[in-house]
């Protein structure tokens, strides 16, 4: 009877862990099937940034590091992605009049400032006031001029301007400084304020710690995740760390006392780091040679330029200079090269057509008035080891055609204030940014020919100057119809757009970029996420 029991008794034990293993294995497959791993609040990110920040504000902002820090602890009212579409942070509409002349922006209601005190129209007022006031000396002045700011109601703001500008929404990827904290503040006192490196904004990230060097620089910056922005991120802190130098944060990202960095050259990106850790894509930057037929004769042959144009190789630019990290171009604008215009036999055709003909030497010469004309000029350039660089290939180029080109190269204060502002080159080489459409303006309309107008090329068209012009004031223009025109008049080379270059540890998830100025790359900070947790899949539209 006792051995009966026994066995009764083991074999109930069997039975029960056997169920118990069933039905653990039943939970484990429901579970396995209806769980769903989704975005989690935790983890850090520790970045490395050349230069300190000194103006953590929207009104005053002017360094890479102070934009970065601005970005992250003041939500804009919108931003703007490199296809042009209105992406609301702060604002919950926009409306244009028909007329073109004013906007009204809407804001969201609730949000908060860090201290929670709400974000309303009076802060946009205040905000805007602040840029326009001489006394600031904001850098962003210049784009608030001739607009008039009113508030309509708490949450209403009529933005007035004296002429249509179609582009006037980019003056809005603006951070809202709180008006409680800074109206105290004596406009002749608003650069020494310590609200400028211990700011209080409406961002995703708040300044929690701030260490600084014996100097009094700042050496780290920790930010914490807000619980009250409106973006939301999941990264609980982003630790910014300062550079004097890319060497610095080269060593820096080696040795791993940091894991992020925004704009290292390609040769970093190309032999230190893992491929997945790097982010890039083409920044809205033309970089060209650009003529100026108006001290070099030589130049005014159109076929001269136009075979200029053909003798250089621009994807040996891109390759030899960038590793990959630019894009030849073959427009005004940065458009992609589609077919590559290298080509040296067509070019000496050109020349040739010209009357051009080759000495023993190998370099073209030609007769005029009695005495014997070299084809050839000079470039200028600030005095870079990547413009050397640079320069040097297209050296090469023209001289494998015939071309004679003489590199003279500035330092950087030289090269601003002697060489490009009074237009005292023969052939240049620079780069400059399309934020917006109507930056073209700037460089090609025939009134910015003189300082401080960037038409470097001294380019002159009357139907392009109308086609720029109409950039301002309406929301079709015909990008397309004017780079045809400029292009076709041969006034540069163009020759790259460079690319960004973000890397993040490989550890962050759900980052993607639409890039133009550095701290863009934080537009999307409330995607990034580096922790997960597992939910039932009906709970996954209510996860916070």
């Amino acid at each position: 009877m006792l051995a009966y029991l026994k066995n009764t008794s083991f074999l109930f034990r069997v039975f029960f862990v056997v169920l118990c293993i069933s039905i653990i294995g039943i939970i484990w497959q429901f579970n396995k099937t209806y769980l769903t791993n989704v975005k989690a609040s935790g983890g850090d990110v520790h970045e490395g940034i050349i230069g300190a920040p000194r103006f953590i504000n929207p009104v005053l902002a002017q360094t890479q590091a102070d934009m970065d820090l601005t970005r992250l602890v003041f939500s804009p009212i919108l931003t703007i992605d490199r296809k042009g579409e209105l992406h609301y942070v702060l604002a919950d509409d926009i409306e244009t009049a028909p007329d073109g002349l004013s906007y009204t922006l809407t804001l969201k209601h609730g949000v908060q400032f860090e201290d929670g005190v709400e974000v309303t129209a009076d802060d946009v007022v205040f905000t805007v006031e602040s840029i326009q006031d001489s006394l600031i000396k904001s850098p962003l002045a210049t784009k608030w001029q001739g607009v008039e700011v009113e508030k309509q109601d708490e949450y209403t703001i009529v933005f007035t301007l004296a002429r249509p500008f179609s582009d006037f929404p980019y003056n809005l990827e603006l951070g809202v400084l709180p008006q409680h904290i800074w109206g105290t503040v004596n406009p002749q006192e608003f650069i020494f304020s310590t609200y400028n490196t211990n700011p209080i904004g409406s961002g995703p990230y708040h300044v929690k710690k701030i260490e600084n060097k014996e100097s009094g620089v700042p050496e780290r910056y920790v930010l914490a995740r807000s619980l009250t922005s409106i973006e939301k991120p999941y990264i609980q802190t982003i630790t910014l760390k300062f550079f004097d130098n890319e060497e610095q944060l080269t060593k820096a990202l080696k040795d791993g006392s940091v894991d992020a960095a925004y704009g290292v050259s390609p040769s970093t990106a190309e032999t230190i780091l893992d491929p997945k850790r790097v982010y890039s894509a083409t920044l809205p930057r033309v970089f060209a040679l650009f003529f100026n037929q108006e001290t070099q004769s030589v130049l005014k042959s159109k076929n001269v330029r136009q075979a200029i144009n053909y003798a250089i190789d621009t994807e040996s630019i891109v390759n030899d200079v960038f590793h990959g990290y630019a894009s030849p171009i073959e427009s005004a604008f940065g458009f992609p090269t589609h077919d590559p215009n290298f080509d040296p036999t067509h070019a000496k055709e050109l020349i040739e057509s010209d009357g051009w003909k080759k000495d023993e030497e190998g370099w073209y010469h030609k007769s005029l008035n009695d005495s014997e004309l070299q084809l050839g000029f000079t470039v200028s350039i600030p005095n870079l080891e990547e413009m050397k660089h640079i320069a040097n290939l297209i050296q090469e180029d023209l001289a494998d055609v015939g071309i004679r080109m003489t590199i003279r190269a500035y330092d950087q204060g030289n090269f601003n204030q002697n060489i490009l502002r009074p237009r005292e080159y023969e052939s240049i080489i620079f780069g400059y940014e399309i934020e917006k459409p109507s930056d073209m303006y700037a460089f090609w309309h025939s009134s910015q020919i003189s300082d401080p107008g960037l038409n470097i090329s001294l380019f002159k068209d009357a139907g392009v100057d109308t086609l720029l012009s109409s950039l301002r004031n309406t929301h079709n223009p015909e990008f397309e119809k004017i780079d045809t025109a400029i292009i076709s008049q041969y006034p540069a080379v163009f020759l790259y757009a460079p690319s960004y270059i973000y890397i993040l540890p490989e550890n962050v998830r759900g980052a993607s970029f639409s890039i133009a100025r550095s701290s863009d790359r934080f537009n999307t900070i409330s995607d990034w996420y580096i922790r997960t947790r597992s939910v039932w899949d009906i709970f996954t539209n209510n996860q916070a």
